[in-house]
């Protein structure tokens, strides 16, 4: 008589197969995690050379990176632009004084720009054709076809930096859209920032090991309120409703700005509860954001942490002996921090 052959029932496959699903689900968070981590040590190497960068700047020049000072400059971005009385944004407009193009020869790598968990991204449009002559090109298409409607307000490069796109007013082409969903084949991305201080002097600063220069970045490339550090993958996370008096002309309509509702924008909550922020924020890193201070040196801190030692108002420049400073030294609240 043969011997019967044994199957497995529909009850044991059904066993095996949620088993494996119950493991599967315990396993994926740990790879993902494991992923994160990965990808959160080679953004703190960026970080890290890029601060190094900084350091060896201050070392040869003894301040950061000069402002624009030419007064034709400063009266046309600022009546085309704007600016509110300070110059950064003349300076922004400047191709050649943006802290990646300054700092090209000094990290040799426009890799390290680049965060490889960042989600979104500075747009970067235009590119600036000509060489010393920049100011020239401004002036003759301020009126014309320009990137997002901005022209030269909005983030422009020197040539080489923007891929196929080399002269953005003649091709008009942006080199990188609003959330990097459009980049020119080549194009530089920025997803590591720095903080928008210029002609800040080494001795200037209080405490170089407790004072920013550069760190996680996303919608902006400047770091310039210790939000944007903590949390970069939000829009907006600072001042998101007008609701800081010194925040006043800083704010956009971001209700109906459908791009950037995907990160929050405009939400109260993440400023006012902290659950609501440690539950929608969605920091970077494992919970933090990798920061790079003055001194060469970089960390990683978790995203509270950036907010609750970061300093208000005043005091940045170390002309204060008495004061405590704060781990991230040059970042403010909201709006760029004022100097006593």
């Amino acid at each position: 008589m043969l011997a019967r052959r044994r199957a497995f029932t529909l009850i044991e496959l059904l066993v095996v197969i949620a088993i494996i699903a119950i493991l599967a689900a315990m396993l994926f968070p740990v790879f993902a995690r494991a992923r994160e981590s990965a990808r959160k040590i080679q953004c703190l190497s960026n970080v890290k050379n890029i601060a190094t960068a900084v350091q060896m700047y201050l070392t040869d020049y003894d301040k950061l990176v000069p402002e624009e000072h030419r007064q034709e400059v400063l009266d046309g971005i600022q009546e085309h632009c704007g600016g509110e009385g300070w110059n950064g944004i003349q300076t922004q407009a400047n191709p050649y004084l943006r802290w990646p193009v300054v700092f090209d020869e000094y990290v040799k790598n426009r890799d390290v720009w680049r965060c490889p968990s960042a989600t979104i991204s500075k747009k970067f449009g235009i590119v600036n054709p000509r060489g010393g002559d920049w100011w020239a090109v401004v002036k003759a298409n301020q009126d014309a076809w320009g990137c997002y409607a901005m022209g030269p307000c909005d983030s422009p490069f020197p040539p080489g930096w923007g891929g196929a796109v080399t002269d953005s007013f003649a091709q008009q082409m942006c080199a990188v859209d609003t959330n990097a969903t459009t980049i020119s084949e080549g194009a530089f991305v920025q997803t590591v920032a720095t903080i928008d201080w210029y002609e800040l002097k080494s001795s200037e600063i209080g405490d170089a090991a407790k004072f920013v220069v550069c760190g996680d970045g996303g919608m902006q490339n400047a770091i310039w309120s210790a939000q944007l550090l903590a949390y970069p993958e939000i829009c907006k996370l600072a001042c998101p409703a007008c609701w800081y008096p010194d925040c006043a002309g800083s704010c956009v309509n971001w209700e109906n700005c459908s791009w950037s509702q995907s990160c929050g924008a405009g939400d109260i909550r993440f400023l006012t509860d902290l659950e609501f922020r440690k539950k929608n924020a969605r920091p970077r890193h494992l919970g933090g954001s990798n920061i790079g201070f003055a001194d060469g040196h970089a960390a990683w801190m978790p995203s509270e942490s950036i907010l609750n030692n970061s300093v208000d108002w005043g005091g940045y420049r170390g002309d204060d002996p008495n004061r405590d400073y704060a781990i991230t030294g040059g970042v403010g609240y909201c709006g760029r921090p004022t100097l006593k």
